[in-house]
């Protein structure tokens, strides 16, 4: 689950990868040349060089809109919020979020808004250890702290799955790093918060917990009545570690960090919650559910619905075919009919089963969150990537049924090209989707950190065979056979947003910054892969940071490589003469 994780594996091999049908040419005879975008700077200028933090920008920005004009609410890691003018990045307010006397915040996780409040989870930290995680709420029309929500610190208890002991949250192996998620049911003024915990290194014991915060309760009778469920995916009160990363034993972990959060998606009057877990093991028998996808609905009371007769003696590391497909609400990554196994270059999982093999290389499938995509025939499937560089294709109604697996980046490394950063994977990310020719299309960033692999921009068709859904190659970029595919995407890129407004055609662009020292926003044409815009940035961009797109503005969150200030880069995109 390890985004601040040390590199300590080794390199990672060559895996069999397949060809994608790579549009490199703009033309197409249907179509003619596509529409090309110029890409024109707003802030920072020479002239005006706009505000600039002291810390890293980690969380995405959020979208202020209750003053008229649109202003960008900034969260930096240090703590500090403000808001920008989103047309000159001139500072209306800052503040700080509340922490005890001499502790400093850490504030990782995206906050969301909620009618013209901005609800934000952090940290606090007395001499780098967290002693706290805290909720607060800012009202955005006075720019102060709402003193009707006293700041909330997280605790829970919950029974271990044996009943002999208590789980306890505890704070300095607990991280937010999943963006908040709302939701307002009939009847309600403010509704809910979804706020999710893992670690930020693999030290046990960690778990993953989520957090349902009930924000009227928060309001109304004070910050004790605020939470009112608590999901818990490893009810293990004892997590012995005997290895330097915890994770490579696979027990406890299943953290929920991803930074785009949990998927969450309205069902008639309720909702659901797609949730995926890090590291760790599934084992039904323990109500272990860690390297899963999760379905949990309001209440977070989970029910795994799989076959008990099916699933009887679960083996963690030889489940059995037929009960991970008869699970209704969960979902354990395997690997599909004609999938090569994994193998690392330096045989670190010729003994090791898939589920062995994902641990010991934390190629956890909680670092992506899914997108749902509905089908033609009526039914909708999910597109959950994995850091092992698969894409899988899952039965929104019934999780364990696996249409498909594809593998769209090949493992990072090789006997002779050490991958530099092994822990980190070749997909972090949450796709977008679109439709081409009444075909659903799914897009999904990779990235290879050596000198041999090509990486970049993914695109899936989902297309009909033998009556079943199944991904189909579409594009690459850069494509595959160019000498850009073994240079660009070498780190983890943006996550990538999506238009459709900005051309006279309507193509739907897909947008994403290749992270450098000094970065590059591309625009990539959905429809076919033809780069239509190209930016450099004055600073690198951020890794893992979702672009914010406001009518035809753009505002990336990016760091100054030899100063380490961050800032927000502002551009519009109009269409090239």
């Amino acid at each position: 689950m390890n985004f601040a994780k040390q590199f300590f594996l080794s390199a990672v091999a060559v895996m069999t990868g397949f060809a994608l049908t790579a549009c490199s040419t703009p033309y197409h005879a249907d179509t003619g040349l596509p529409d090309k975008y110029k890409v024109l700077k707003l802030f920072p200028t020479d002239s005006d060089p706009s505000v600039t933090f002291d810390a890293s920008i980690i969380a995405s920005s959020a979208l202020d809109n209750s003053h008229g004009q649109p202003r960008i609410i900034v969260p930096v890691s240090n703590g500090t919020l403000a808001a920008l003018d989103a047309q000159t990045g001139a500072m209306f307010w800052e503040l700080k979020v509340p922490t005890p006397e001499g502790q400093q915040a850490q504030l990782a996780a995206s906050p969301v808004v909620v009618d013209n409040k901005l609800i934000v989870v952090y940290q606090s930290l007395d001499k780098g250890v967290r002693t706290s995680h805290r909720l607060a709420v800012a009202d955005l029309l006075t720019n102060q702290w709402d003193s009707r929500f006293p700041v909330l610190t997280v605790a829970a208890e919950q029974p271990s799955a044996d009943g002999k002991a208590m789980v306890k949250f505890n704070p300095p192996t607990a991280y937010s790093h999943a963006a908040l998620k709302s939701w307002k049911p009939k009847g309600s003024k403010l509704g809910y918060v979804y706020a999710g915990f893992a670690n930020a290194a693999d030290v046990q014991p960690f778990h993953g917990w989520l957090f349902e915060i009930d924000l009227d309760a928060w309001q109304q009778q004070g910050d004790k009545q605020a939470i009112k469920n608590v999901l818990l995916t490893t009810p293990e009160a004892d997590c012995p570690s005997k290895m330097e990363y915890g994770t490579q034993e696979m027990i406890c972990g299943g953290g929920i960090w991803v930074p785009a959060g949990p998927l969450l998606e309205q069902a008639g009057e309720t909702i659901e919650l797609f949730v995926p877990t890090g590291n760790g093991q599934v084992d039904l028998a323990r109500h272990d559910y860690a390297n899963a996808l999760l379905r949990v609905r309001p209440g977070l009371q989970f029910d795994a619905g799989c076959d008990a007769n099916l699933c009887v003696n679960f083996n963690p590391l030889h489940p059995a075919p037929d009960c991970l497909a008869s699970c209704k609400n969960l979902f354990i990554p395997r690997l599909a009919a004609g999938n090569e196994p994994l193998k690392p270059p330096y045989h670190e999982c010729d003994d090791k089963d898939f589920w062995e093999c994902l641990a010991w290389m934390d190629y956890d499938l909680g670092a992506n969150a899914p997108v749902k995509i509905k089908l033609k025939d009526g039914r909708s499937v999910l597109v959950q990537a994995g850091k092992d560089g698969g894409a899988y294709l899952i039965d929104a109604a019934h999780l364990g049924t696996q249409y498909d697996r594809l593998q769209i980046a090949q493992l990072c490394g090789s006997p002779t090209d050490l991958c530099k950063l092994g822990w980190a994977g070749m997909i972090v990310t949450q796709p977008v989707q679109t439709i081409i020719e009444d075909d659903p299309v799914v897009i999904i960033p990779t990235f290879s950190p050596d000198k041999t692999h090509v990486a970049g921009v993914v695109a899936l068709k989902i297309v009909r065979e033998k009556g079943l859904p199944k991904f189909k190659p579409f594009w690459r970029f850069p494509d595959a056979n160019y000498p850009d595919a073994l240079t660009l995407f070498r780190s983890h890129p943006s996550f990538p947003v999506l238009t459709t407004h900005l051309g006279r055609q309507g193509d739907a662009i897909v947008w994403v910054v290749d992270i450098g020292e000094n970065g590059t926003l591309y625009g990539i044409r959905a429809k076919d892969g033809a780069l239509v815009a190209k930016q450099g940035l004055q600073g690198s961009g951020r890794q893992l940071s979702m672009p914010l797109i406001v009518g035809d503005k753009i505002y990336l969150a990016s760091i100054m490589s030899k100063t380490g200030k961050a800032m927000i880069e502002a551009y519009r995109i109009e269409l090239a003469e």
